[in-house]
């Protein structure tokens, strides 16, 4: 019988173990059993390899790597990545990524924009806003020239300018004779001299 005793490469110092033999028959009784234990010795050294093992990974009898699952490369230095990693992305533990600026998330699918999109909008890639409809510019925040021409044809203000005033452009009424205020709400008093 011979046995193989390798020695991990993380052991250094002697290894051992016993072996016992058992003969039994087809009923499962023992009809021979060896008189004492078989302990075999090895000596085992630490060992080397050039360069390291990375993320778990140990050094084996041929001086070779060993890399732990989800691990691979001369040094265990490469993640196996079954997700992909998007917008320039690396993979650097196993189904995880580094993103590059702008980006996050597992895969670095998420977008990120260093100032916030207004007026609804989203960011779409790396500092770019997606426009809400009416909304224009880097961060949304300029109406649309065809709304702006809307709104100031029919302007709104709020709260209404009543019955005492015109609203002439956004938040902005024209008061009728003997009346003022923001909205139109105050009654003008002459003084008489």
């Amino acid at each position: 019988v011979q046995v193989g005793f390798p020695c991990l490469g993380n052991q250094d110092g002697v290894a051992a173990f016993e072996v016992n033999i058992l003969v039994m028959n087809s009923e499962g009784n023992v009809i021979l059993q060896t008189p004492q234990n078989a302990i075999f010795f090895k000596t085992c050294q630490q060992a080397k390899c050039p360069g390291g093992c990375r993320n778990g990974g140990y050094c084996n009898e041929r001086h070779v790597c060993e890399c732990p699952d989800g691990f691979y490369g001369p040094h265990c230095e490469k993640a196996n990545c079954t997700a992909i990693c998007l917008n320039g992305g690396t993979c650097f533990y196993p189904d995880k990524c580094i993103c590059p600026s702008g980006y996050e998330g597992d895969q670095c699918e998420i977008s990120k924009c260093q100032q916030p999109c207004r007026n609804g909008g989203k960011c779409s890639g790396k500092n770019k806003c997606k426009c809400s409809k009416g909304y224009q510019g880097d961060l949304c925040s300029k109406l649309n020239q065809y709304i702006s021409l809307f709104l100031t044809s029919i302007a709104v203000c709020e709260p209404s300018c009543g019955s005492h005033g015109t609203c002439i452009e956004p938040n902005k009424c024209q008061c009728k004779e003997g009346w003022n205020g923001r909205y139109c709400n105050k009654r003008k008093f002459y003084h008489i001299y």
